[in-house]
């Protein structure tokens, strides 16, 4: 119990790239927080992603607020949020971890092959623009070693920048294809979080005769494959499978 009153605490300072705005209302629901002024540092934390800024401290302060208001399910969507905009930071994977051990469902894992498992990880070792920086730098990068390459009388040099401009290159096509690989991932992988406290998840749409098979609770992570109408059919991390209406959940 301890342990989770610190997420209570847990804050990240500002960051860079916000517009003076953004900064202003950070710093505001940063101090309302502080003060214990959940409910209103909550909402000026969604005047920032409602100019259309979105960024990781902002989901990550969200989530704090949510739990500190009970809202576990909200909490989690915006921790996840945070964890995909910020994969390395800690402060996020540990209130992440604090806010899965008060749900319900505690469902085991099915573990994928390990090279899957291990190429996925990579996959999602970066978030998707510290990949495009990554991208933009290596390509700079391949284009001086061949201009200054190109530029140069001396053997030795053309020589050296010749074999950089090939292996920066390699790396720029790898992380290329890689980059490739996570947006097609992200957009086949659609993930989300149960909000109803209690779900009754059905074999079937109902306007179909289905039937329930199993109790999902507020917090739970889901996978979601087909839609009809208004109902989703979702895949559990044991890969269990069912169908829930849309308005039960929120994807991340």
């Amino acid at each position: 119990m301890k342990l989770r009153l610190l997420i209570f605490l847990m804050l990240l300072p500002l960051i860079s790239g916000f517009s003076e705005e953004s900064d202003l209302l950070f710093e505001q629901g940063t101090q309302l927080y502080q003060a214990g002024q959940i409910e209103e540092a909550l909402a000026s934390f969604q005047q920032i992603l409602n100019s259309d800024v979105e960024a990781g401290p902002v989901y990550y302060n969200m989530g704090n607020c949510y739990y500190k208001l009970g809202e576990i399910g909200l909490a989690i969507v915006h921790y996840e949020r945070a964890m995909r905009l910020m994969p390395g930071n800690e402060d996020v994977r540990f209130n992440l971890g604090l806010a899965n051990q008060v749900i319900v469902d505690q469902i085991e894992v099915h573990n994928d092959f390990i090279l899957i498992r291990i190429w996925r990880g990579f996959l999602y070792l970066f978030s998707i623009p510290m990949f495009l920086v990554t991208l933009a730098g290596l390509y700079v990068m391949t284009v001086l070693f061949i201009i200054i390459r190109m530029l140069t009388r001396s053997g030795s040099v053309r020589f050296v920048f010749g074999r950089l401009a090939i292996l920066s290159g390699i790396v720029l096509l790898i992380l290329g294809l890689s980059y490739l690989a996570r947006v097609q991932d992200s957009k086949n992988r659609v993930e989300a979080i149960i909000l109803s406290e209690k779900v009754d998840v059905m074999s079937a749409p109902l306007t179909q005769g289905g039937t329930e098979v199993f109790v999902l609770h507020e917090g739970t992570k889901v996978r979601l494959d087909r839609e009809r109408d208004e109902w989703v059919e979702i895949i559990l991390p044991d890969r269990k499978v069912g169908w829930v209406k849309r308005g039960v959940l929120e994807v991340i």
